[in-house]
């Protein structure tokens, strides 16, 4: 008995051990665009799942020299908040080669849908976004 707890204790251990590194196949810095923006997007743990922020923007000004800013937030303590540091994806969780269960953010909206995520290859990453039985999906490329 002793034998076959150490065995099973043994098993699982290994399972988490290997099921981890698949879902951390997602961790990393991608290439995106952002209405005609050129952005990076670093991909982090967080609260057990998974978060994705704007970590770099080409243009972080408006034409008139002002900062741009998450102008558009339904939270009125985060309209202030940069473009370049804007959190995009939260809480996606990985399950079946598929990261899900988490919303993305559209800051020139300040809508928030339903996302999945899918790594087509290890430097592409498919984001769709979903409303209903509707979805739209861009890709992001690994650089880091």
């Amino acid at each position: 008995m002793k034998r076959f707890l150490f065995l099973a204790i043994t098993l699982l251990l290994a399972a988490i051990t290997f099921a981890q590194p698949a879902a951390d196949r997602i961790l990393g810095t991608y290439k995106a665009k952002f209405d005609k923006n050129d952005a990076k997007v670093k991909v982090f743990r967080h609260d057990g799942g998974y978060q994705m922020q704007i970590c770099w923007l080409r243009v972080t000004h408006n034409p008139d020299g002002t900062l741009k800013t998450d102008a558009k937030n339904p939270d009125k303590g985060k309209r202030s908040t940069p473009m370049s540091e804007v959190v995009l994806i939260e809480h996606v969780t990985y399950e079946n080669g598929i990261w899900k269960n988490g919303h993305i953010y559209d800051p020139k909206s300040g809508k928030t849908y339903k996302v999945e995520l899918r790594l087509s290859d290890d430097n592409k990453l498919e984001v769709r976004g979903i409303v209903g039985p509707f979805h739209k999906s861009f890709y992001w490329t690994k650089i880091q």
